[in-house]
């Protein structure tokens, strides 16, 4: 491994495929992709006269560091370990490397983030994770300039934190509206199917019931001094006692038979 750094210190996962970490990570490492001139000795012989390659090289280096530096020919992998910076520099665009601008540290101190920009440290995120070496390079204020960016990014941390709880909390809130706006409306329906399915026999029902407790009561939109109460008694008699008709009847086969 020519990398120059430690140990890798952390696998960036994306699915089943990982990338490989080096240093403080490739996040927060500064590179910078740029073309080189390199002597071609076999085509120089071949040609008689000096010939060059545009190379694509690159430098790579741990924010603040200017002791700790990598600078050779780039490499597929490298173009898949830094691809904004290889993005950049492919459109002709500065490199830097993602996250929040420097300046944004201390606005209203412009010169401090032009220090740090000098440094390689372009970002908020790699301000935080400034190595001692890069701090003594960087010289005084380095320290403070460092502590700051951690709060910073602990700050916002939390604020998006507390945004994506307000979030979470209102769409709960709006799934709970919508629920009970649904149980309304089926026990509306069902309410209003109920009625429908009485038949007049359940009726009938309810009103022989009604009766037989006192309590009579009258078809579904009659006139109270229309409707005849219902009697209990009078439906029992009216059951079982014989009729005029029928007790004529029963005189009249008893003289002939007479």
């Amino acid at each position: 491994m020519d990398e120059g750094f430690s140990n890798p210190t952390g696998i960036d996962w994306n699915g089943n495929v990982g990338k490989v970490q080096y240093g403080g990570g490739d996040k927060n490492m500064l590179a910078i992709f740029y073309t080189k001139a390199l002597h071609n000795a076999q085509k120089s012989t071949e040609t008689g006269r000096p010939f060059y390659d545009d190379v694509v090289f690159v430098r790579i280096h741990p924010p603040g560091e200017r002791l700790n530096i990598v600078d050779r020919p780039a490499t597929a992998t490298d173009k898949q370990r830094f691809p904004t910076q290889w993005m950049q520099f492919s459109q002709n665009k500065q490199q830097v490397p993602d996250g929040t601008p420097i300046d944004l540290l201390y606005p209203s101190h412009p010169s401090v983030g032009a220090l740090l920009r000098s440094n390689g440290v372009y970002t908020v995120e790699q301000c935080a994770e400034l190595s001692g070496p890069a701090i003594d390079s960087i010289g005084m204020g380095a320290q403070r300039y460092s502590n700051d960016a951690a709060k910073y990014l602990q700050a916002a941390n939390k604020g998006v934190k507390a945004s994506q709880l307000r979030a979470e909390l209102d769409e709960r809130d709006s799934q709970i509206r919508t629920l009970t706006h649904t149980v309304e409306q089926l026990q509306a329906q069902i309410a209003h199917l109920t009625e429908l399915g009485l038949s007049s026999s359940a009726l009938a029902g309810q009103q022989l019931i009604a009766g037989q407790q006192g309590r009579p009561q009258y078809p579904a939109g009659a006139p109270k001094q229309m409707a005849k109460p219902f009697d209990s008694q009078l439906a029992q008699i009216n059951a079982t006692h014989t009729t005029a008709d029928v007790a004529k009847s029963k005189r009249k086969r008893a003289r002939i038979a007479s």
